[in-house]
């Protein structure tokens, strides 16, 4: 049996084409970058003192904070660091040095050079960390803007790299973490996706009017059920239950966490573990016949065993509650293929409705609930008319969404 998850990547996309969207104004931001007016007022335990060379490159890199044209601020952002480097040819023990350096690297738009001159500066002087910290964070924001460039380029294997070289940088740029998930997924590097949805996830949540962050975090859990889903298919059964296990630590009841799950435990032979999962599942997803056969068939082997060891209490128990469970040909239809789909605050479900007991063109009305894990995010009905016994028909309809849904619960009404 197949399982994909219905959450795609479009939200990914769409958050993207947003920060893309301020890409000319960020470029136009940075050509205003560069250092401060005068040199740092720090005090190094060692003593040392600005040098010559930091102090003309400091002057020279003030030029570059003029409304001056872009060529013009490159030339002194070159001559700028050009005199640094004199300064550590001169004195390779001078933090200043590497400073103003830093400084100019970021303005000649070499961001790894910076970081690294940035990074040398604090190690020659503790205590200039205070004005390279925030730095540093510059440095990490033009690196996000050179991968989303590189992405403008359709050079998606450059914008990922270049994504996580500014995240080693700043660990806490979430849109970037973001970024590699969403497109290392869609080329197929579940590595990289998992490592980076996880990070996401593992971050405190935001607070519910931070729209932003908050569909990161539920395409982030969506793109975890992705290839969770990919895994079960190859019977990578135990890596699937970990990583769904991360899901439903931020989501204890997402139908197709706990649904995938109770499909690995299933094939793991794992009934005992199996059972409390399934129970779930048919509590969020009542009328999932697949469901119900693999909860019978754990009933029946965990009976089986019992009877093996000649504990006839237990064995009678578990084949008395095999017999309570809903059998598939005996529910009024069933239910599978359920997806959802947000755009603009509004959530189309698609599913299919299969025909079992109940009489062809019996009205269903199914109520849907979307949720994710700060709630309940809207709720929507649809009719069904049911089919002839084992023959299929669609349905689709939209819900107002107050937030991106990760999951679903639905009822069949009276």
């Amino acid at each position: 049996m197949n399982t994909r998850n219905g959450l795609l990547f479009a939200l990914g996309a769409a958050a993207l084409a947003t920060a893309l969207d301020g890409g000319t104004a960020a470029a136009q931001r940075g050509n205003n970058r560069g250092g401060a007016a005068s040199l740092p007022q720090v005090t190094c335990a060692s003593g040392v003192r600005p040098s010559s060379q930091a102090g003309n490159a400091q002057g020279t890199l003030n030029r570059a904070l003029l409304p001056i044209p872009a060529a013009q601020k490159q030339t002194y952002y070159q001559q700028a660091y050009d005199q640094a480097q004199q300064g550590v040819t001169a004195d390779a023990n001078n933090p200043y040095n590497y400073f103003v350096a830093a400084q100019a690297a970021a303005g000649l738009n070499q961001p790894l050079r910076a970081d690294s001159l940035f990074r040398r500066t604090v190690e020659l002087c503790p205590e200039f960390s205070g004005e390279v910290a925030p730095a540093r964070k510059a440095v990490a924001q033009q690196l996000v803007q050179t991968g989303l460039e590189a992405f403008q380029r359709n050079d998606t294997t450059a914008a990922i790299n270049t994504w996580a070289q500014a995240t080693a940088i700043d660990s806490t740029l979430t849109d970037a973490i973001y970024y590699i998930g969403v497109f290392s997924g869609m080329r197929g590097d579940n590595d990289r996706a998992v490592s980076s949805f996880r990070r996401i996830l593992a971050m405190p949540a935001p607070e519910a009017a931070d729209s932003e962050h908050v569909q990161q975090r539920m395409v982030s859990i969506a793109g975890l059920l992705d290839v969770s889903a990919r895994m079960l298919n190859a019977n990578q059964n135990q890596p699937a239950i970990d990583l769904l296990r991360d899901v439903l630590r931020i989501d204890p009841n997402n139908r197709n966490a706990l649904y995938y799950t109770s499909l690995a435990l299933y094939k793991m032979q794992r009934w005992a573990d199996l059972l409390p999962v399934a129970e779930k599942v048919l509590r969020v997803d009542p009328l999932n016949g697949n469901e119900a056969l693999v909860m019978f068939a754990a009933h029946r082997a965990l009976a089986d065993v019992a009877k093996g060891q000649n504990n006839t209490a237990v064995e009678q128990q578990h084949r008395n509650a095999a017999l309570r469970l809903p059998n598939p040909d005996s529910m009024q239809v069933t239910v599978d293929q359920v997806s959802l789909t947000t755009d603009a605050g509004v959530t189309t479900v698609r599913g299919v409705v299969t025909g079992a007991s109940a009489r062809p063109g019996t009205a269903m009305r199914l109520e849907f609930t979307v949720a994710n894990p700060m709630g309940d995010a809207g709720t929507g009905t649809v009719t069904v008319a049911a089919p002839e016994r084992d023959k299929t028909a669609n349905f689709e309809f939209t819900i107002p969404s107050t937030s991106y849904p990760t999951t679903y619960r639905y009822r069949l009404l009276p």
